[in-house]
């Protein structure tokens, strides 16, 4: 819980009945010291009177509203109503108490029609109940957790000790990276496979932890050991796609001679850049490095396998690529050569 937000929790706490400082520090799980700081930062700006019972709020006092416009108002109810923030039920009620104190707080804002709206998918799947507040307060007190995780790669179900780093949403599902205690190095851990946690004991001394510098090679989540230059050719075709968007922020585009586009990045996985060149057919093909054209080539070659038709003729012989050095043959061998082998095992 953020400070502001704790102060605004504060005000309805101190609403109710006179509170003393141990009470205040034992709501919000703050120190005393912590909370006398607070109740001597509000009281400059909403009048707290002080009893032989503690703190509470004036009888006679009143918040005033705030003062938004109604876009204003409208960004705010968009933002609420994200769908990511709608997949766990922690946030969910948290965000339902929000919306009702923003329109008790904005009751006099006149009222206009959005044209705003987020329309999702949330591609996450069902978070346990509990489990958001159970890790959001493990980050916080910098306590370990033990988390029933299922692996994607290793297709196994099994409890992980985890010092928990941060949770955070990317690639339109909910995630919590830390350093796994099996393999002793940060990890990250969709919360969808999380089946059940439980708290550790102990504290844990994090360390200088960057979200955004742990992220920055990636693609979406997976990261790898090693950087690679990553190149694609794209058609002319797709060159309005890719040159008007934002793909990566270290992302580098240059116009080719044919009016395609070569498009380059440096990553450390290749599997979900893979995927994507593999998303726009034969419109998009990988250059460089070697061995993201073996992924994607493998990947082609099992779709096809899988889809073609017994009466179907063969590929071209210079599109098929088998007799390229150290490509894998066999398909279930190529399956296994670009599944997911993240750090999320």
């Amino acid at each position: 819980m953020t400070r502001p937000v704790r102060l605004l929790e504060l005000v309805n706490f101190l609403a109710r009945r006179a509170k003393t400082i141990r009470d205040i520090a034992e709501r919000f799980e703050i120190s005393e010291r912590t909370a006398f700081r607070d109740i001597s930062d509000l009281s400059a700006r909403v009048p707290i009177t002080r009893t032989e019972h503690g703190y509470r709020l004036v009888e006679t006092a009143t918040i005033r509203p705030l003062s938004l416009t109604a876009a204003e108002r409208a960004v705010l109810t968009l933002v609420l109503g994200n769908p990511a923030l709608r997949t766990t039920t922690d946030i969910g009620t948290t965000l339902r108490g929000v919306e009702g104190k923003l329109d008790a707080a904005t009751r006099h804002t006149e009222e206009t029609p959005s044209a705003l709206a987020l329309a999702g998918p949330e591609r996450s799947g069902r978070i346990p109940a509990r489990l958001v507040t159970l890790l959001e307060g493990a980050v916080g007190k910098r306590t370990p957790v033990s988390i029933r995780y299922r692996s994607l790669a290793g297709r196994r179900t099994a409890w992980r000790g985890v010092d928990p780093y941060k949770l955070f949403h990317r690639e339109a599902a909910w995630y919590l990276i830390g350093r796994c205690h099996l393999h002793d190095e940060p990890r990250v851990f969709r919360l969808d496979r999380i089946s059940d946690a439980t708290a550790g004991d102990g504290r844990f001394e994090p360390p200088d932890f960057d979200l955004d510098a742990h992220l920055r090679h990636t693609w979406g989540v997976y990261r790898g050991r090693e950087l690679h230059e990553v190149a694609i050719h794209f058609d002319a075709a797709l060159a309005p796609l890719i040159e008007g968007g934002a793909h990566h922020p270290g992302e580098r585009i240059e116009q080719l001679g044919n009016g395609g586009l070569e498009y380059r990045v440096t990553l450390s996985h290749l599997g979900e850049i893979a995927r994507w060149i593999v998303s726009f057919g034969g419109q998009a093909r990988a250059v460089a490095p070697p061995a993201l054209v073996q992924i994607v080539a493998d990947m082609g070659l099992l779709a096809y396998e899988r889809h073609a038709r017994e009466d179907a003729p063969s590929p071209a012989p210079v599109r098929r690529q088998q007799d390229l050095p150290g490509l894998v043959r066999d398909a279930a061998a190529r399956q296994r050569s670009f599944n997911y082998d993240g750090p999320n095992r």
